[in-house]
């Protein structure tokens, strides 16, 4: 089915879709809105810009909009799409299975397929770095050229209260949607001095992820977060024999202060991936693309076009 520019519906929430045009107003970029039906799931992405396709894999909370400060400079000569997941932002939800890495890439590649791409780049940060990898496995499949941020997939290693959520009678409480506890995850995991963000733009992005996990399913949601984890940390770790296998030209680039997942994951994986490189952005966290975009944005083009990073 051909991708419909329309406003959004089934999974409709207008104080979300308001709380995505509020942060890409903040990021200075005006993508199109879109919607498609990929095997009966309707799914959520924005695109903006023209050119060889650049596709962008969101981590697990908010949805395409979470590339804000990043997608607009981007797409100076690419076509930046951007999907929200299944079951955040816009997207229906679906329900998980074990590998849920593998279930998603699946969808994300059928998704591109839906709207006509055969083959592009790829970002994925935290759980989108999981989906990314997954998607690289493919022989003969749609990554050209793959940028793993902070990814998930790489090492066992969560902080204790992620862990904890995977607890029966603990999880719930945890996971339960709410501003303060969004906030909470947003500064102590996500984010680390924050002094590139600034106060108005964290307001904007707190309140797009909590109105993004407000809308979401919580039994979806529960399920999910089993499959991805478990008191010992996280359950879908590629091994170094798949990791040695990817025949994708690779950037690893991870914040050297990441509370959530370490660098020494990213660090491994760019050992055993040939070819891969390594780049660490100095002075950040988890999420390289909120608090300090032009570096983020420095390493991709610059990876892209065939030259080495440079974060020196």
């Amino acid at each position: 089915m051909a991708p419909e520019e329309r406003a959004p519906v089934g999974r409709e929430d207008a104080a979300l879709e308001a709380s995505m045009w509020r942060l890409l107003e903040l990021g200075g970029v005006r993508p199109a809105s879109r919607r498609v039906a990929v095997g009966g799931l309707d799914l959520h992405y924005l695109e903006v810009g023209e050119g060889e396709p650049l596709a962008l894999i969101q981590g697990a909370g908010g949805g395409a909009a979470n590339w804000f400060r990043i997608m607009g400079a981007l797409s100076r000569g690419r076509r930046v799409l951007a999907l929200d997941l299944p079951g955040f932002g816009l997207s229906a939800p679906v329900w998980p299975v074990a590998p849920l890495g593998r279930l998603i890439a699946e969808i994300v590649v059928a998704w591109l397929d839906a709207i006509g791409v055969r083959r592009c780049d790829v970002v994925g940060t935290s759980f989108g770095g999981l989906v990314a990898l997954r998607m690289a496995q493919r022989r003969g499949g749609p990554v050209r050229r793959l940028v793993l941020l902070d990814s998930a997939g790489l090492g066992r290693e969560l902080p204790l209260v992620v862990r904890l959520a995977s607890v029966p009678g603990v999880g719930p409480w945890l996971l339960r949607p709410g501003r303060a506890g969004t906030r909470w995850v947003f500064r102590n995991l996500m984010t680390t001095e924050r002094s590139g963000i600034g106060p108005v733009v964290e307001e904007a992005l707190v309140e797009y992820l909590w109105r993004s996990d407000l809308a979401a399913n919580r039994g979806v949601v529960a399920e999910a977060y089993r499959l991805f984890c478990d008191i010992r940390g996280q359950r879908e770790v590629l091994r170094d024999a798949e990791l040695s296998a990817l025949e994708v030209s690779t950037l690893v680039a991870w914040g050297e202060n990441d509370r959530l997942l370490p660098p020494r994951h990213g660090r491994r994986a760019a050992e055993r991936i040939p070819g891969a490189i390594f780049r660490e952005i100095r002075g950040v966290g988890h999420s390289p693309n909120w608090e300090a975009p032009d570096a983020v944005v420095e390493v991709v083009e610059s990876f892209l076009a065939g030259a080495t990073p440079d974060l020196s």
